[in-house]
């Protein structure tokens, strides 16, 4: 439970065997290839050591038609995969497998050719869906479109605006075109289709006087020969066998994707590929040789040890500088209880290499807060439930692994603190037996507390008398232990970087402050409260300088007070969250139970789903929030970057664990 060790490796190997070399170091899994160091200003130097490149553009472009092919396949043929199924597992050696690469990019770019026909025919199918769309009006037309004159007249097709004044257009082209007719095809909703013939002598007065009535000549069916109805016949005989060209192309698609979870395969080899590529760009080379500089785990160097021996190398490394901390990647080592909180960790940025790991502290309070503020047997239950069931069947690794870990651990401890204030889906087991008129709890009264004068009853009614109360007194409790805990980690941060006068008092000073106020308070001693006051003014004094040493006792004063108490009554939002989600849940059982038993079982789903996704966003934002304002605030050290080894990263399939 601890950041790992780093040390920083130098490499100088045969140019030969860089390819071998670099797959065991991918196989190892446990070194960084950084960008190599400044070269010197030698000159002799410079011009013997060099990058090259690694064919990383055409790697990618390679990878890229893969995956485009795959998501090709999924769009015209998806597959059936069961709810939860787990990933394939295959060993190292399938994935270094290049034999098939070849012939998988050759199956993925005919899976692109037959998509660019896909789009081709689209496209025509379109064009010919238009066309089809222009001709219907025309069906009445008898002539063949192509002709377009006679020896005297001209032949036009156009339209005019539904609204327009037909007979008063026909007259108007008579009296100022003689010999001129206009007849009305067909019209609808929008547009009126008409064929004018004009005499050609006469043509642009009788184009005039059309234009008058917003005629305009029918562009969509200029080019085409045959009367309209033979034009409709080709029209949809072209889209007939559009659509079997198109099907036969989807079907010859849905062929090709027999091979999908090979081309799955292909593609996380492509991804180990570029990696060594990309490892490859980062080398110093010269004719004969090369040089690697990257960071190992300290605790595999043996294991590096053991794979180096079989090379023509020389190496060596060396700890960290202890003054650039920025330098040193940072992987956290944690154990089951602790590994789902890296969700948590690398939300927020992870620790600093000369930091502390916050994982071992995050577990235990959050999920103890966000069982504090779920706080329901039921809905706890449900969080375990789906937690363990997505790991036992879907078996995922990674983020989702983690997230269904933290799930099933805040599931046990809502399910818990559900128990201790006797909550099932609210008061429904009360509430569905005064239904049958019946008296029915779930838990009994099964321990009382007693604190001073005051008796306590478990399980806790939270809608009952001062028991609100004691949960804010409780969450307030459980405010300050964790607060104490941040400032104590900051004190040990800064006695081991040798601030112990600062930490004692200005840190320490305000804890002092406080004990001593509650002693008083119990009418012990005052002493340890003047101790506290004189820890803070000396913290005040020596920090200042001329009058800012007077302002400065001020000034802590002030801040020590408003940042104490805000952060102290930061951690009622663990009662308000909790007598939210009990108060809405009894709700929904109330006005379900205003119906009987009919209304109460849709009113009780519904509500309750609503109240369990709310309930489950606004635990999790809030113990987040905490975790990130209070408590890291007293101590947390980011800025660290996250260790990215050499290593085999898959996205289809899973690398074989070692028992």
């Amino acid at each position: 439970m601890a950041i790992e060790k780093m040390k920083k490796l130098r490499l100088l190997a045969v140019r030969a065997q860089r390819d071998a070399l670099l797959k065991d170091l991918m196989l190892l899994g446990c070194l960084e290839v950084s960008e190599p160091g400044s070269v010197q200003d030698d000159e002799a130097e410079s011009i013997v050591l060099h990058r090259e490149a690694g064919g990383l553009t055409k790697l990618r472009t390679d990878q890229a038609t893969l995956s485009g092919a795959l998501r090709l396949m999924d769009k015209y043929a998806p597959a059936k995969s069961k709810l939860l199924s787990p990933k394939p597992e295959v060993s190292e050696d399938v994935i270094l497998d290049e034999t098939t690469l070849e012939d998988n990019l050759a199956l993925a770019e005919r899976v692109e050719a037959l998509d660019e026909k896909l789009r081709r025919i689209g496209a025509e199918e379109s064009r010919q869906r238009s066309l089809l769309e222009a001709l219907r009006p025309w069906q009445a037309l008898d002539l063949p479109l192509e002709l377009t004159e006679t020896e005297r007249t001209a032949v036009l097709l156009g339209t005019m605006p539904a609204l327009s004044d037909f007979p008063s257009a026909q007259a108007q082209l008579e009296a100022e075109a003689p010999e001129a007719q206009l007849y009305l095809v067909s019209s609808d909703k929008e547009q009126k289709y008409l064929v004018a013939v004009l005499l050609k002598e006469r043509l642009q007065e009788g184009l005039h006087v059309l234009r008058e009535y917003g005629f305009s000549t029918a562009t969509a069916l200029a080019g085409l020969a045959g009367t309209v109805r033979e034009n409709i016949s080709r029209c949809e005989e072209r889209r007939r066998a559009l659509a079997q060209e198109h099907r036969e192309t989807v079907a010859q698609v849905a062929a090709e994707a027999a091979a999908r979870d090979e081309l799955k395969l292909c593609i996380d080899r492509m991804s180990a590929k570029i990696a060594r590529a990309e490892a490859v760009e980062r080398l110093q080379n010269t004719e004969t040789a090369f040089l690697l500089e990257g960071w190992v785990l300290a605790r595999k160097e043996p294991e590096l040890a053991q794979i180096l021996s079989k090379y023509d190398c020389a190496w060596e490394t060396e700890d960290p500088d202890p003054e650039k901390p920025q330098e040193v990647p940072v992987k956290l080592r944690n154990n089951k209880l602790t590994r789902p909180y890296n969700v948590i960790t690398e939300m927020y940025g992870l620790p600093a290499y000369n930091g502390l790991d916050p994982n071992p502290f995050i577990m235990p309070a959050f999920a103890l807060f966000f069982g504090i503020m779920f706080a329901d047997m039921a809905y706890g239950l449900i969080m375990l439930a789906v937690g363990l069931i997505v790991l036992k069947k879907a078996k995922p690794r990674g983020t989702i692994r983690n997230m269904m870990g933290m799930l099933v651990q805040c599931g046990i401890t809502a399910f818990i603190m559900g128990f201790f204030t006797g909550s099932f889906f609210g008061d429904a087991v009360s509430v569905l037996g005064s239904i049958f008129g019946k008296e029915w709890t779930l838990i009994p009264t099964f321990a009382t507390l007693h604190l001073g004068g005051v008796a306590i009853d478990l399980p806790l009614n939270l809608l009952e008398g001062n028991n609100p109360l004691y949960v804010l007194l409780g969450a307030m409790c459980l405010g300050v232990i964790h607060l104490a805990v941040g400032v104590g980690l900051g004190v040990y941060f800064k006695f081991r970087d040798g601030e112990w006068l600062d930490a004692i008092l200005n840190d320490l000073s305000w804890w002092v402050i406080l004990i001593g106020l509650a002693l008083m308070l119990l009418d012990v001693t005052p002493v340890v409260l003047y101790v506290g006051i004189a820890m803070m003014v000396l913290g005040a004094v020596l920090g200042g300088k001329g009058f800012g040493r007077i302002t400065g006792i001020f000034s802590a004063v002030y801040n020590g007070v408003t940042g104490y108490l805000g952060d102290i009554l930061s951690y009622s939002r663990l009662m308000a969250l909790m007598l939210a989600g009990s108060v809405i849940a009894s709700v929904f059982n109330q006005l379900g139970a205003l119906g009987g038993i009919w209304l109460f079982i849709p009113v009780f789903l519904i509500g309750h789903v609503l109240n369990f996704g709310l309930n489950l966003i606004g635990c999790f934002v809030h113990t987040m929030r905490l975790q990130f304002l209070e408590f890291f605030g007293k101590w947390y050290r980011d800025g660290g970057r996250p260790f990215r080894p050499l290593a085999i990263q898959t996205k289809y399939v899973y690398i074989k664990e070692d028992n």
